[in-house]
């Protein structure tokens, strides 16, 4: 479990959500709490008590319209993280970076990182695929081209979202598909799930959330998703976050 004091960079990432929450709105972006953020949204009207991210998803048009005003928009103490901005990033999608803080993942604290390590929320892009075969493959190509890289070439990607739309051709009407940081993943959900998006409570302020979020979260997290882990199970992502350090990226960069 947990031990350390992670509500100073709950509050950091909220900054980052709000901020994000603003420029959607200015321009009419489509976007929802995801993953881990519905979860405490839902359950605990805010943060997940252990949890040290924040996750939120955008339609991929909604998504390349951020990254073109986002630089505009954004503060000056949010870096907007993507492998055009940072080229030794890790990830394949967006994440927004605040400029002042440093946190440190597990799997990054006996490695040589020369990315930016400040506190952050991710914004993963995704895409719906309907039965229209020609239109299916396009988009599939397109996400795979999206999540490949040196190690995972795109006919792989490919391959495995095929087989994933395949066996569940029957299951749905559309599906998203998505991908992680080190896996490549599809998630099939009926588009009636999602939208209308509604409103729901975290942290004291209402944010866009799936139509259906109990089906949605159900999907993800199982049956009994409203219960909570074994405290052995509360684990958080980080071994290190500073609120008020700028990471080694910063301080190389732009000085201390």
């Amino acid at each position: 479990m947990c031990k350390r004091n992670i509500r100073p960079a709950q509050e950091c990432m909220l900054s980052l959500l709000l901020v994000f929450d603003q420029v959607c709105q200015k321009y009419n972006l489509t976007y929802w709490l995801d993953h881990g953020t519905l979860l405490g949204a839902v359950r605990h009207n805010g943060f997940i008590p252990w949890d040290d991210d924040l996750d939120v998803t955008m339609p991929r048009e909604d998504y390349e319209k951020f990254l073109l005003i986002a630089q505009q928009e954004l503060p000056s103490f949010v870096f907007l993280q993507t492998k055009k901005s940072d080229l030794c990033s890790s990830v394949h999608y967006a994440k927004l970076r605040d400029r002042n803080s440093t946190y440190i993942d597990a799997w990054e604290e006996e490695r040589d990182i020369c990315y930016h390590q400040g506190i952050f929320m991710d914004v993963f892009p995704v895409n719906f695929i309907d039965y229209n075969k020609r239109r299916r493959y396009k988009t599939i190509l397109t996400a795979a081209k999206f999540f490949s890289n040196r190690y995972v070439k795109i006919d792989m990607i490919a391959e495995k979202f095929i087989g994933y739309l395949n066996r569940y051709h029957a299951s749905a009407h559309s599906y998203i598909v998505s991908g992680g940081e080190s896996m490549h993943y599809v998630t099939h959900v009926d588009k009636k799930t999602v939208f209308p998006l509604k409103q729901f409570i975290f942290e004291g302020k209402l944010f866009p959330v799936p139509n259906d979020y109990d089906g949605y979260l159900r999907s993800i997290f199982g049956e009994t998703y409203m219960e909570l882990p074994a405290e052995d199970k509360r684990q958080v992502h980080s071994v290190l976050i500073e609120t008020d350090q700028k990471c080694n990226y910063e301080k190389r960069n732009h000085g201390t």
